[in-house]
């Protein structure tokens, strides 16, 4: 199955002051509705269990259901993490065939400003107060068009 991927943060992007903002949420769910991407958690929150069932939960409530997985800590940024996620990526993790076909990290983090070979195309920054606005839809939708 061909699949475009996200690369989410979520400080910055979906959360504000250790809350999930339910606006930030509506507006990935917007995203993923019409581009059918999957999630891979790229945030410091896939560190810690209580944090990504946070992030889990806050998904079910709202409809999405497309955590693909996290990202590791190998590499220097999160750019290496994103970068050995699709290097290692492994079909056989999972119950479904996935060719991934197109992938955007979005992030609070300039990742542009710390490789701008690899990132070109793919980086949707967010603003750390705003998170995923009406402007972020717009940009991710068309990275992964």
């Amino acid at each position: 199955m061909e699949t475009k991927i996200i690369f989410l943060d979520i400080d910055g992007v979906l959360c504000f002051r250790k809350e999930i903002d339910q606006k930030c949420l509506e507006n990935l769910k917007k995203i993923l509705d019409v581009t059918s991407a999957r999630i891979v958690l790229s945030s410091s929150w896939r560190f810690f269990p209580k944090s990504r069932t946070k992030v889990e939960s806050a998904f079910k409530k709202i409809g999405i259901d497309r955590l693909l997985g996290w990202t590791s800590s190998r590499g220097k940024t999160r750019v290496d993490e994103i970068y050995h996620w699709l290097k290692d990526f492994d079909n056989k993790t999972i119950h479904e065939d996935i060719f991934i076909t197109k992938w955007i990290a979005i992030d609070d983090m300039d990742l542009f400003k710390l490789d701008p070979k690899r990132m070109q195309d793919h980086f949707v920054m967010t603003m750390p107060l705003n998170g995923i606005t009406e402007e972020t839809i717009r940009e991710a939708i068309m990275l992964l068009s």
